[in-house]
């Protein structure tokens, strides 16, 4: 997981970035401005409630992608160790039995599959209640 959130946080770094410099010269910020509001305060009050919605929308779509990256590297060996639960490990330990008892490795799969599926379908929800555009 620290490897997933190692490489993955430059995507959300990006986004943020790109809506603050397009957000600088809106003109509740210069309102703002006007008004003699410190950096910090145009920040944290206008600025980050308008990104919020922007990060959960990528989270719930990026999140499905995680979750199967998590599950590939477990099904590997190189994720979560065997005292610790994971998906990708309960298939890769009973892919053996997967002839005398195949739901040993479809139950584990299907939990993947439909979890991911949730997840990018709730961001998808999200993503068209707040018509925000969403690029990557």
């Amino acid at each position: 997981m620290i490897a997933i959130a190692f490489v993955g946080w430059a995507s959300f770094a990006r986004l943020i970035r790109g809506h603050v410099v397009s957000s600088r010269e809106a003109p509740f910020i210069e309102a703002a401005k006007a008004i003699g509001c410190s950096h910090t305060r145009i920040l944290l009050v206008h600025l980050l409630p308008q990104c919020l919605p922007l990060v959960v929308v990528m989270m719930g779509l990026r999140l499905g992608g995680y979750i199967l990256t998590e599950a590939s590297l477990s099904f590997l060996g190189l994720g979560a160790q065997p005292p610790m639960p994971s998906w990708g490990s309960m298939v890769s330990a009973h892919r053996v039995f997967i002839i005398s008892a195949p739901w040993m490795v479809v139950f584990p799969g299907l939990a993947i599959a439909v979890t991911s599926l949730c997840f990018n379908m709730l961001g998808d929800a999200v993503r068209d209640k707040y018509g925000l555009r969403i690029a990557g």
